[in-house]
């Protein structure tokens, strides 16, 4: 009998080989001067720097390093280390220079800034090099926080702000990213502790659990942090779309494919914070409790989904481990399908049905929090 057009091969893989197969391939990617290529923003096709795939790598590098102790994982994550520590990533000494996108922030609001401090906080450790930490640090504290909305502000790279990250799949993220820093500094654990003590005010979902786009602080708070600084009235914004919003099938879909991203991030974070008061909130059991739903895996499986997460398997897998402690077998089944239908183990890399393949190959730092899980999957070749 012949042998069908495509041909589905069973193959067994380790979270903790995944991130090694990984990070050996992505060797012959780095550039002379330590970063990885650029990637595109895939929902808005936005042309971004070399300092976010650059910081997902080197979050990927030091774990490789810790698990193997293979020197040549240690020389690239200090390479790579070295770029963000360029005047060419961070030129003027506020914020990373991550994107090029005509008329909107050079920063990429919050989320690009997570990833490079979460690559430096993640390497500064595992390189013994505590200046990694301190430069985490400066641009964590470049953002001022505001205590009674509990969100924190836009700055651009020049030092300009720009009033709050109204996203708030961009303010989890950077809190989760910023986690790493609490054990060295005091500030660092006292801002983020207040962004979960308002979380439950900021955060919104459907009645089924699925999150909403946009952080909704309270109305009146809204009107006073207005009232005190005029700069701050894009908030009114999230009052006056929230409605819209609600009834939009577009937007619900945008909101399932950023589900993983908020749940991970939740996770992250509460890890860092286990005996925080906010995950007893009645929410969290919601919004865990929607993964388990049709919607969420039809929008998941989906490979032409353009907004969202790169690595949903992954996150969704994390979240499940952290807040509901799932059977092994779920959660392996959560991660296979991330590399069933992005790992190409060829290349070693997730480029698979890729939008951009810089940006997704790079998407594999999500494992770096996962336990070494043995996962079978079905790889289909052309």
């Amino acid at each position: 009998m012949s042998e069908p057009a495509t041909e589905a091969e069973k193959e067994t893989i380790t979270t903790h080989e995944l991130l090694e197969r990984s990070a050996r391939a992505a060797l012959e990617l780095q550039r002379e001067d330590g970063s990885f290529p650029p990637g595109r923003n895939g929902v808005y096709d936005e042309p971004e720097t070399p300092v976010r795939t650059t910081s997902h790598w080197l979050t990927t590098l030091s774990k490789v390093y810790e698990i193997t102790g293979d020197e040549v994982f240690a020389e690239a994550a200090n390479d790579a280390a070295d770029y963000l520590l360029s005047d060419e990533a961070r030129p003027y000494g506020y914020t990373f220079h991550s994107r090029n996108a005509e008329g909107k922030d050079k920063c990429d609001g919050l989320i690009g800034q997570a990833a490079p401090m979460r690559g430096l906080a993640w390497a500064g450790p595992t390189l013994e090099r505590p200046e990694l930490l301190e430069e985490a640090m400066s641009v964590f504290s470049a953002h001022p926080f505001d205590d009674q909305i509990g969100l924190w502000e836009r700055v651009e790279i020049d030092g300009t702000l720009l009033s709050f990250d109204r996203t708030l799949n961009h303010q989890i993220t950077f809190a989760s990213a910023s986690a790493n820093l609490t054990e060295e500094y005091q500030g660092a654990e006292t801002r983020i502790r207040q962004f979960l003590n308002r979380l439950a005010t900021n955060i919104r979902t459907h009645s089924d659990g699925l999150i909403k786009h946009y952080a909704r602080p309270a109305p009146l708070e809204t009107f006073v942090t207005v009232l005190q600084t005029p700069r701050h009235w894009r908030l009114f914004l999230n009052e006056l779309v929230v409605h819209y919003y609600s009834m939009s099938e577009a937007r619900r879909k945008k909101e399932t494919g950023y589900h993983p991203i908020n749940i991970y991030g939740l996770a992250k974070l509460k890890h860092s914070f286990p005996d925080h008061p906010v995950w007893d909130h009645q929410f969290v059991d919601r919004m865990i409790n929607f993964v388990d739903s049709k919607e969420y895996r039809e929008v998941i499986n989906s490979i032409d989904v353009q907004c969202g997460s790169m690595a949903p398997g992954i996150q969704t897998a994390y979240a499940l481990l952290t807040f509901d402690n799932r059977k092994s077998s779920i959660i392996a089944d959560w991660i296979s399908q991330d590399i069933e239908t992005r790992f190409d183990s060829d290349r070693d890399l997730f480029i698979m049905n890729a939008l951009d393949c810089n940006f997704q190959a790079a998407s594999v730092y999500h494992a770096v929090n996962l336990p070494n899980i043995k996962v079978d999957f079905i790889h289909n070749r052309p």
